[in-house]
């Protein structure tokens, strides 16, 4: 399937998130706008995120886009759009057969503070838990990660530990990471 525009692999995966703002699968023609926003926060990014060393270029972004499209469970591999403009990614990654979900998201540092990503989170954590039969949502996010710390208390789930040396970042380095979950039941709670 790679190849295949993620919009024709998910259909349904296109969430209004209000403002302006979509959360859609990225499609292969987004690897420009993808490596380009990841450049231009390339320093910011690496404090948090291994993944950014591996985006050297238009073309490791476009495979990346491909490999998210051959994984039809999943729900990673997706954009946050304002407009045109790419704003960040937010995706839940779904492995295995435990039933569980991992959210990870990014923005560019002219889109934070408007509650894009709480909102394209709540909308992920929805699909996982009603479509995907997801037991489980887990986050995990630097200590000295502030941002998506509070992202974790404002989707409503429990800081349930700490992960010593736990989280690759940029540059090769480790740092402690906080881990937060919430099960089904819970959620069901809130809604």
């Amino acid at each position: 399937m790679a190849g295949t525009e993620g919009a024709d692999v998910r259909p349904d995966l296109h969430i209004e998130l209000g403002g302006g703002a979509v959360l859609r699968p990225y499609e292969p023609t987004d690897a420009d706008a993808l490596y380009g926003l990841i450049d231009s926060n390339r320093v910011r990014l690496a404090r948090w995120f291994h993944w950014v060393d591996d985006a050297t270029d238009v073309a490791s972004q476009r495979a990346y886009i491909e490999s998210r499209i051959d994984d039809g469970r999943s729900l990673d591999g997706n954009g946050i759009w304002v407009g045109d403009d790419l704003a960040g990614g937010c995706d839940l990654m779904i492995k295995g057969s435990d039933d569980m979900g991992e959210l990870g998201f990014w923005l560019d540092e002219a889109f934070v503070g408007r509650g894009l990503i709480t909102r394209a989170a709540q909308a992920l954590m929805a699909r996982g838990y009603e479509s995907e039969g997801l037991h489980r949502t887990q986050l995990r996010a630097g200590v000295d990660n502030l941002r998506s710390r509070a992202v974790a208390k404002r989707l409503g789930l429990r800081e349930e530990g700490v992960l010593r040396g736990a989280g690759k970042v940029g540059g090769g380095l480790y740092v402690d990471l906080v881990i937060y979950g919430q099960v089904v039941d819970d959620w069901r709670k809130t809604v």
